[in-house]
């Protein structure tokens, strides 16, 4: 899937939370961001069904 960047603005504490989150599965920051955003599409698109 093609894909493009994008620029994300965190507060220090989002960021740090993201990142022990990430540290802790062995993930990088963007992996646990984009399941992040996968799971907030999938509740909401379950909702307009």
């Amino acid at each position: 899937m093609p894909t493009e960047n994008y620029s994300l603005r965190l507060d220090i504490e989002r960021r740090r939370k993201l990142q022990e989150i990430a540290t802790k599965q062995d993930r990088d920051l963007a992996y646990i961001i984009r399941k992040a955003i996968d799971e907030y599409i999938g509740r909401h698109e379950s909702e307009s069904t």
